[in-house]
């Protein structure tokens, strides 16, 4: 089984380093670190990730239109790879919306700028000469001075019905937040469908990877609480809610918001039930993780990338239960 890592960026450098290289010791496929606003930064973490590891894939996620330019984010791929050839994944997206606002960045017609933006970094990564007057971006004759030695694949970051069936459609492949729950998880699966058929590619054709916030501890309250905090940070953004629903639970989106925002971790992790926890997370036992995340690939996951919870020997834990994964 195709297993990943996730970062979430919200604890030390060093301490991801010693995970990711616990993880490529085991034999995990990749590391995707996210880019969360206020935290660590995901492109100048993943080169330390590479330069830190020998063989593991490391995609940052996502690479943003409206926090960095395609050329940036051209510049900065085509540098990884050059490091580390045939080790690199782009995933362009457009970011946590709440996040965004909270930094004073707007970000108007996601889905036109999202196309613009894959196709200007595709162009870019290819050596080409970019002459591109588009709605949102205009690039006059730009030309990178050097370029990836092999095409470096895209997931296109998506959540939304119509942001899913654009990846299905020029993505190759498609990563979903953290927090899906299995349900939700099959109703992106059909959107992105859709994309890839327009395109007259078949679902097999797109890859679907996705965030499992994980948890592993012998103590089932210490499990449940560790993950917590991260789907309050996710959930208060307001296009969770149909994927809440499907999951069976009720969170007050807007009062968890206004925790969030005032960074009251305590407050807001009292919105997430424990109920909540169990269908949009794993959390349990290592053989309990394993029997829950099933669920989520049953879902249509074909690279769970596995978001891990708690303290650092927690982490640990989960990365060799996802070794036994992998196995």
């Amino acid at each position: 089984m195709r297993v990943g890592l996730c970062f979430d960026g919200f604890y030390s450098i060093h301490e991801m380093i010693e995970l990711a290289q616990l993880a490529d010791e085991i034999g995990m496929e990749s590391i995707w670190m996210s880019d969360h606003l206020c935290f660590r930064d995901s492109l100048t973490t993943s080169m330390v990730l590479l330069a830190s590891t020998k063989r593991i894939k490391v995609a940052p996620a996502p690479m943003s239109p409206y926090s960095r330019h395609p050329i940036i984010s051209a510049m900065s791929i085509a540098t990884m790879e050059e490091f580390a050839p045939g080790r690199v994944i782009a995933s362009p997206g457009t970011g946590n919306a709440a996040a965004l606002k909270e930094a004073g960045i707007e970000s108007p017609r996601p889905l036109k700028t999202m196309r613009e933006y894959v196709e200007i970094l595709r162009r870019f990564l290819t050596g080409e000469t970019v002459n591109f007057q588009g709605e949102v971006f205009q690039v006059n004759g730009a030309k990178m001075g050097f370029v990836p030695s092999a095409p470096v694949k895209m997931y296109l970051t998506a959540v939304r019905p119509r942001m899913l069936q654009l990846g299905g459609e020029i993505g190759d492949g498609v990563l979903l937040s953290a927090g899906c729950a299995p349900g939700y998880i099959g109703q992106c699966i059909t959107e992105i469908k859709k994309g890839a058929e327009k395109m007259g590619r078949s679902l097999t054709d797109r890859a679907v990877a996705g965030f499992v916030t994980t948890s592993v501890s012998e103590n089932p309250r210490e499990a449940l609480d560790a993950n917590k905090m991260f789907l309050a940070y996710i959930f208060r953004n307001a296009h969770h809610a149909e994927n809440i629903r499907l999951g069976g639970g009720r969170v007050d989106q807007e009062a968890l918001a206004a925790a969030v925002g005032k960074r009251d971790w305590e407050a807001a992790k009292k919105f997430i039930s424990d109920d909540v926890v169990h269908a949009h997370s794993v959390a349990g036992t290592a053989g309990e993780c394993r029997s829950q995340l099933e669920s989520f690939i049953k879902g249509g996951l074909n690279l769970p990338v596995l978001l891990p919870m708690g303290t650092q020997e927690a982490r640990k834990k989960a990365i060799r239960m996802a070794g036994e994964l992998g196995g």
